[in-house]
């Protein structure tokens, strides 16, 4: 396991943390330049532990919000303020050379955002003051309560989605991945959280059992096709659905598999299942749970791997249940389970919080040794890395 500590460098709370290489850990900074807000791209080297500006430019104004993705080749930032309004840079991560700049006006006011590759983002947008008769127009003959845009940034134009899978959905039901040499997209579709989704099955005596979860998957490329041609609906694939007596949700991903949390409510059966990425193969991963015993699942959203987190008067007994063995415990005063490194390092947060202020400490126990070091700030883990900022 390796610590790399950014509190000394990155000294703002408006700091965003963008990728974590293996060579590099790049990070955006809002800083105030001669009273005007700017935002400065920066890239971290591991080896020589030097940090360097790659880019710096500035802000419309101080309401803005950054919104970073990264690709093997760029960074693409979108910035809105909450209006009808957005900006979205992508730059080179080497150099920090600008690829392009654009300027987006729409109906709406912005909700949220994602970039599904390093030339293509969906927005959404919802009702305002300005054009809520219009809004209200449009979800009475769609049914929609948002408008959803897909934006090109070669062509410097945006196209309206009408398929009610994405115009229903919001930025973070959208997960780019890679089977092999293609890019995929995988479209989440749950019926709101897992409390909504067990009240629906308490209610299924007047509900029915048709409220689903689903999850689809195709490629990115149809699928950007099939917007720019104003289909009603994406050719997209159904990979796994769950009624009313159960859910599917996902859990995260690793090289060779994309994970999902499954439970079917009438027996309390809690299961992780897969989907390959290479030849799509559907296989049960792990069993978390069978009946309604103690504990809760953790489940690593970069690594597959998840855990049993159970609780004794002084303890967090903590055990691995897939692509991990460890079985140890440590002090609950450290707070919440977050991860485990290499079968040995607990990492856990701990947020003190009053109706003013707000600390986050972080904690890495070591199961060998019992010892434990403990820090005021946010981390993040990736791999056998854990940062600190």
């Amino acid at each position: 396991m390796e610590i790399v500590d950014l509190r000394n460098t990155v000294a703002c709370c408006n700091d965003e943390l963008i990728e974590i290489g293996d060579a590099l850990i790049y990070y955006a900074e809002e800083k105030m330049e001669e009273g005007h807000p700017s935002l400065f791209l920066l890239g971290y080297n591991r080896v020589t532990n030097r940090e360097r500006i790659l880019a710096n430019w500035m802000l419309p104004g101080p309401a803005y919000v950054q919104h970073c993705f990264s690709f093997p080749e760029d960074i693409v930032v979108a910035m809105e303020s909450g209006e009808s309004r957005a900006r979205v840079l992508r730059l080179d991560k080497r150099t920090g050379a600008q690829r392009s700049l654009a300027s987006l006006s729409f109906i709406g006011d912005f909700q949220s955002c994602v970039a599904l590759d390093e030339e293509h983002l969906l927005f959404f947008a919802g009702p305002n003051g300005r054009q809520a008769a219009l809004f209200q127009k449009y979800k009475k003959l769609t049914g929609f309560s948002r408008v959803a845009y897909l934006y090109d940034l070669e062509e410097g134009r945006y196209y309206y989605v009408r398929d009610p899978r994405v115009c229903r959905a919001d930025a973070s039901r959208f997960v780019p991945y890679r089977r092999g040499g293609t890019a995929q997209l995988l479209v989440l579709e749950p019926r709101g959280s897992v409390r909504d989704k067990w009240d629906c099955y308490r209610n299924r005596r007047w509900l029915g059992d048709h409220v689903d979860d689903n999850v689809w998957d195709c490629p990115l490329h149809d699928f950007i096709v099939s917007v720019k041609n104003g289909e009603a609906r994406a050719p997209l694939e159904l990979v796994f659905s769950a009624g009313t007596d159960g859910m599917v949700r996902y859990a995260g991903q690793d090289a060779e598999n994309l994970y999902f949390r499954a439970q079917y409510f009438p027996t309390g059966d809690q299961r992780v299942c897969a989907y390959g990425k290479e030849g799509g193969r559907h296989f049960v991963a792990a069993k978390l749970a069978s009946g309604r015993g103690g504990g809760r699942f953790v489940i690593d959203r970069e690594g597959g791997r998840a855990y049993r987190v159970s609780e004794t008067a002084d303890e967090y007994e903590v055990e691995g249940v897939m692509n991990s063995a460890v079985r140890a415990g440590y002090p609950k005063e450290l707070g919440k389970f977050v991860t485990c490194v290499e079968d040995r390092f607990f990492v856990a947060q701990y947020i003190l919080a009053d109706e003013h202020d707000s600390f986050e400490f972080n904690s890495v126990y070591d199961v060998e040794t019992g010892t434990q070091k403990s820090y005021e700030g946010r981390c993040a883990v990736s791999g056998g890395t854990v940062v600190l900022y």
